[in-house]
Parts: structure tokens; sequence; C-alpha cells
């Protein structure tokens, strides 16, 4: 069994980042902006696919990474297991359901992506405020190996990470 801090798949299913620090710049903007009344908004920095993230920490550090892919049957089984006990919302089964339907969804079938969401009808921040400045996921690598960075979901620490079977 492997943790979702796996790779999905084959890692090249691109999917939007945003930095936690970002976010309030972008709603601030979002919620007084008369384009988007009534409208959805995809906020998002870049698109990254899970192998240009490990690329990304290869080159910072220095240093070579293990890549555990997690195959897409696996996934999918997950889900199932899970689904067939048929969790209680306030259950930790219902969490690590939430975790592997969204790590599908995001790392499998691309759901999170600015293509897809246009063709949802959302508009985009890249669209909306081509002049916004964000944070990239490189200064935020450099900040996490020069020990500045603050620990993203720190107060989730105590959460049994899911898990998948890499068969």
């Amino acid at each position: 069994m492997e943790t979702m801090d796996g790779i999905a798949g084959e890692g090249n299913v691109p999917f939007a980042i945003t930095d936690v620090r970002d976010i309030g710049k972008y709603v601030a903007r979002i919620i007084v902006d008369p384009r988007t009344v009534n409208r959805m908004v995809l906020a998002y920095n870049e698109v990254r696919t899970h192998n240009q993230l490990y690329d990304l920490l290869e080159s910072l550090s220095g240093e070579k990474m293990e890549r555990k892919f997690v195959p897409v049957d696996a996934i999918r089984s997950s889900i199932s297991e899970i689904e067939a006990t048929n969790p209680s919302a306030d259950s930790a089964e219902f969490v690590t359901l939430c975790q592997y339907q969204y790590w599908y969804s995001c790392c499998v079938r691309g759901d999170n992506t600015p293509t897809y969401a246009k063709y949802l009808g959302y508009l985009t921040t890249k669209e909306l405020y081509p002049d916004a400045e964000w944070i990239s996921l490189e200064s935020y690598v450099q900040e996490v190996l020069d020990g500045k960075a603050k620990r993203v979901y720190e107060h989730l620490e105590h959460l049994t990470p899911a898990r998948a079977d890499t068969k």
C-alpha cells in the first residue's frame, strides 16, 4: 500500500496549482468584479503535472527523488471498496474516500485544468486579471529548501493519509 503522496497513473496529467497565500488576493478581486457576478471562476497560479513537480524539486534540490507510481486501477479499486461500505459523512473512511475521489478527478481525469473549466463555462483568473502577481511553485519550493516556508495544512496532520495499492 502507498500513500496518496505517490504519483497517480504515469504522472502526466496536468492540474492547476495555487499557492495558498494567493487565494485571498484572487477572492478580493473576484468578489468586487462585475464580470464574475453569478459566474464560476477558476483561480490558479500555474498548471503542472506530477512529473513536472518532481522534475522541479529535483532540479532545485540537486537530489534524485523516488517516484512511486500508483496505477489508475488501484485508485479506482480503492474508491469502489470504500464506496461499498457506505461510510458516514463524519467518518475517517469518508475523508479517505474524498481524498481518493479528488485525486482521481484531478490527477487521472484531468478535471482541474483551465481548459476543462472553460468547457464548463468558468472564467479564469488568468483571463480576468492578467496583471495579477502570484507566487510561483518554483519560489515556494525554494522557500521550503531554504527552511523558510510555513507547512501547508499543518492543522490536518492528525488525519490518516489515504493509501492505494501500487500493484
